[in-house]
This record gives C-alpha cells, structure tokens and sequence, in this order.
C-alpha cells in the first residue's frame, strides 16, 4: 500500500477539516442555548404594552426557563423551544394563550407577538436587545450633582403666593396660585396649588437651577406645556410663564407664606413618591364591563376582548364582536347580554363574528344608563335626572331565549343615578341624593331599607365588601371625600372613616387593604383603608385627563379617563409598589 507523503497528508488533513466545518450546525446558522441565555429587554410596537419588558433567558440541560417581567406583571414559564436561529416563547392557557417569536441576531432579536386563531389572530412588532453591562461608578457623580442643585435653590425653598397678571391685558385682576419649592430624597421638586389656592395641587420633579434662578414646565391644561421661570428680587420673587413659543404671557410676584397650607399645598403629599405608575394605555373607547375571576372583560366601541392577570405584555385578546352601539353588559361561556337604547339583548357568541340574537326585553321609560348584572339578575337604571320617568328595573336574564322584567321602581325625580353595587341580596344605588340601600330578597317588591346622604349628597360611585359600603362623593365647588360605610345594618348606616380629597372623588375601588379613588382632575388616589376611622393616602398618579372611573383587576387599576376634546381611555395603572414575579 502506499502511503502519502507528509505534505500531501498534511493538505488532505485540512480539506478535511474544512469539510467538517462546512457541514456542522454552526455554520447553518444554528443558535445553542448558551449564545442567548441571560439578561434582554423587549419592546412591542403597541401603545398598550409597558414601553420595555425585562427577559431573563435560562437553560439548564434540556431544560428552559423563561421570565418576562414589567410594571404590569410577570410571568415564568418553561414551553420554550429554540430552532436554528428562531425563538418560541409560549405562556398562558387557550384560548388566552401568547405566542412569542424571536429571530435572534447577535445582540438583538426582533419578531412578533402572536394571539389567537382565526379571524382573531393578531400580530405586533418586537425587538429586543442585550442588557448592557455599565460601569455603577457614575451614581455617585449624579448625587453630587443633585445635591448642588437643592443647595443653589436653598433660598428658593418655603411657601409662596404667586400673583400673575397677563402680559398686555386690559383687566388688571391678578391670578392667585400657591406655590411649595422644597426637597425630596435630595430631589428638588415644586408643588402648585390650583388657581385662587383651590383644586387638586400638582407635583413637578424636572427643576432646573439656572444662573438665574429656577425654571421648570408645567401642565397648563387647556393651554399645554408651559415653561415657569422664577428669579429672586430680595424677599419676593419675580415669575414668567411662557408658552411653548416662549412668548410670556403671565408675570408677577411671589410673596413668601409662613407654611404650605396658607397656599393650598399639602406638604405631606407633595414630597410623598407616586407609589403607583402607568404600564399602558387602552384606547378605541374603552370600557371595563367586568372583572370575571383572574379575567377582566373590555369593549372598545363593537369590539370585545379579554385579558389575563399578571401579564406583562398587557396583551387584549378579542373575543365577539357586538352590533355597533349595543353596549356589553356581561358574557359568559357561550352567552353575553347587552343593552341598545332601552332594549336588554341577549346573543350566542359562539361564532365570535357574528353573534345570534338570542332574545330581548323592552325597558319602560327612557333608556338606562347604568347597567350590572348579579348573577342571573341584571339591575338597570335611568341616569338623566331631568327624566320625567326615573326608574331602577330589576331583569331576569337565567333563560337567554327569554329575558324578562320582573319589576320597575321609582326613583326620586330629578336625582340623577351615578352607580349601582350588589351584594348578595342588598342593592346599593348611587345618585345625586347620597347612597340608597335597598333590599332585593323579592326583585318584585324592592323595599328601600335607608338613604345615607353624610357630607355629600351627590355619591358618584360605590363598592362594596361584605356589609361595607365605600362611596365617592363630591359637589359644586370642589367639596369631595371617599367615605366608609357600615351598613351591617342596613336600617341605620354609620359613617366609620372619611378622607376629604381635592380632585372631585366620581368613583371607587377597594381591593383588600386599598381603596383607589378616581378623583377627577387629581387623576387616582390611593388610600388605606385598614383603620377606617385613620384613612391614610399612601399614592397617587397624576392621570392625563379626568379621572372618571376605576376598576381594580390584581395589581392594576384600569382607570377611565377623558380628555378636554371628550374623548375616553382607559389607562392601566400599577396601583401597588411592583412586586417580584411569581415562579
């Protein structure tokens, strides 16, 4: 045999060699768990989702673990698979189930997140990227740095009442507003007052110190974005607000006051951090029609879609679509029932598309605004209190086929009904003349049992837990409190708590220890509710709009907001400090 020399072995060797690679995994761009395990942060292209989530990647021999974690929740799971250079990511359970879809490129991937089947499917746009490894040296710089600007605003700090006057106005009546300039975690931070020392006081983080003194931008509503600079002329300070265009057009003075209260600032609230934040925004309308057990229920115009608890992503999954102004009441299993006009359907969704008209029940006067179903019982009511009819209908709806009124009672004309809450057989009703407590043992003769009126007559919302009742109530003039009920008797309601707060309370929620008040132009409040008789706020969030309503689904609360031009969202609000996601 012969052999080959050294040069000709050493040459087939490396063909060889080059062979082996040209045909290995690698080189089809195959991916190994090692290559992407660890630290990414994902976006989706949806104003609902949280603007990042956290991914944390891990992989054990033949065995995956994946968190997506944000403000809105956290989710773990295992049903990962990696093919080449694509990775699957699965969580929930069908029909609510998430399909994440990665194409990973060195230190980014990009791809989709899937949802549902069908006519239902939907996409949307992600990326991703590696978490950086930084250098933590330059914390300390930044806290020199904050600290030199609360030492060169020193002389700034205390309580003031502005007095602005427009710039070339013939009327010379000066605008009144409160001002605190004070610290916070070593944070300088300014606290208005509304105008003439009234309505909710707001909060600002961003403060400048300039050469010449302190500048900051302010929510003007109506009238945007403005810039407030603030010099110092001796014991008074010299103010200008200016518009975007930075054209001035209110100047003034500031007189110092001896404490914030003497300018309508809270002290206390002002340096206290949110303790809440906003994970994402639900537009098209939208409503909350209920919160179905770690499900909650949201239309959007004729669109109606679920979501889970502790999802991340925030992703909506659309369930049925309703005929257009036909307004959810609820839905279950196979059936929904919804309100049009003065009409309560009842429709098979089984074929999400077009549901079936199952059968209907005519109401009697004018068509009722407020709507809540309790177990085989839906409760609707008129909400116009110039309605020469005003009436609380009692509807069984236990047969789809057939709906039925039971019974029509008269309300109080001219009290215009806000809210309605059920607890077992109580009904509590809340309308412009306090909160009404009936009981609903036979729907066919409902017998008033009270009506607690307490500091405000007009109760914009209620909730209820157990025997107690929590209602917002507010009147003209910016009076408004969230007042705790004990209605264990339902013959005699006592008041055990009150919190008075700034804003114009129109709704509630109460989750265990809290109680989230959708408090107008404040945007929510949080409260403690444990000791009734010491109602403690312990957050907030400044919503952009009114805050009108508010439901409380796990960690979250959707809060219906509107703006100046009427239009509705709900903004999705982490109400609780965030929390470590569950395994």
């Amino acid at each position: 045999m012969m052999v080959a020399s050294l040069p000709l072995r050493s040459a087939l060797m490396s063909f060889l060699a080059v062979a082996m690679i040209a045909i290995s995994p690698d080189s089809l761009s195959a991916l190994g768990p090692s290559e992407i395990v660890g630290a990414w942060v994902m976006s989706v292209d949806s104003r609902l989702s949280p603007e990042s989530v956290d991914v944390e990647i891990d992989h054990q021999p033949d065995v995956w673990k994946v968190t997506l974690r944000s403000g809105a929740g956290a989710v773990t799971t295992n049903r990962v698979n990696l093919e080449e250079d694509v990775l699957r990511i699965r969580y929930g359970v069908k029909p609510l189930e998430v399909r994440v879809e990665l194409t990973v490129l060195g230190k980014t991937m990009s791809g989709s997140v899937v949802t549902g089947e069908g006519d239902t499917l939907r996409r949307q746009s992600i990326t991703a990227h590696r978490v950086p490894v930084t250098d933590a040296s330059p914390a300390p710089k930044q806290l020199v740095e904050s600290k030199k600007t609360v030492v060169q605003a020193r002389e700034f700090f205390g309580a003031w009442e502005l007095s602005l006057r427009r710039v070339n106005a013939e009327s010379t009546r000066a605008i009144r507003l409160g001002m605190v300039v004070t610290e916070s975690d070593e944070d300088l931070i300014v606290g208005h007052s509304g105008f003439e020392m009234k309505g909710p006081q707001k909060r600002v983080d961003q403060v400048q110190s300039t050469p010449d003194g302190l500048r900051w931008i302010l929510d003007g509503g109506m009238f945007g974005l403005l810039n407030v600079d603030l010099v110092s002329e001796g014991e008074k300070l010299r103010a200008k607000v200016s518009g975007s265009d930075q054209e001035a057009f209110l100047v003034g003075t500031a007189i110092r006051k001896p404490k914030a209260s003497d300018v309508g600032v809270d002290r206390e609230q002002l340096i206290q951090k949110p303790g809440a934040q906003l994970v994402g925004i639900i537009g098209g309308e939208a409503r909350v029609v209920e919160v179905d057990g770690d499900r909650i229920i949201i239309q959007q115009r004729e669109v109606v879609s679920r979501m889970f608890n502790d999802d991340p992503l925030l992703v909506l999954f659309e369930w049925f679509r309703l005929p257009e102004k036909s307004r959810l009441i609820a839905a279950e299993s196979n059936t929904a029932w919804s309100v049009n006009g003065a009409t309560i359907q009842s429709w098979d969704i089984q074929n999400a598309e077009t549901p079936s008209a199952l059968g209907s029940c005519k109401l009697p006067g004018n068509p009722p605004e407020i709507v809540h179903r309790s177990g085989k019982l839906v409760f609707a009511a008129n909400w116009n209190g110039h309605a020469d009819t005003q009436q609380f209908h009692v509807i069984d709806v236990s047969d789809p086929s057939s709906p039925r009124l039971l019974a029509s009672h008269s309300t109080p004309k001219g009290l215009s009904n806000y809210d309605i809450a059920v607890a077992g057989s109580t009904i509590y009703l809340a309308n412009a003349g306090g909160l009404r407590i009936a009981d609903a043992t036979s729907p066919q003769t409902l017998v008033t049992r009270s009506n607690f009126v307490g500091r405000g007559r007009w109760v914009r919302g209620v909730d209820v837990v157990g025997a107690t009742a929590y209602i917002a109530t507010s009147m003209h003039g910016g009076a408004s409190w969230l007042q705790i009920i004990d209605a264990s008797d339902p013959m005699a309601p006592v008041q055990t708590g009150v919190y008075r707060s700034t804003g114009g309370a129109q709704d509630v929620s109460v989750s265990g220890d809290l109680a989230v008040l959708a408090d107008r132009a404040a945007g929510i409040v949080v409260l403690d509710v444990s000791e009734p008789q010491n109602v403690r706020r312990v957050g907030y969030y400044q919503t952009k709009g009114r805050a009108n309503g508010v439901d409380i689904f796990g960690e979250l609360a959707f809060v219906a907001v509107d703006d100046d031009k009427g239009a509705r969202a709900l903004q999705v609000i982490r109400y609780t400090e965030k929390v470590e996601g569950t395994e």
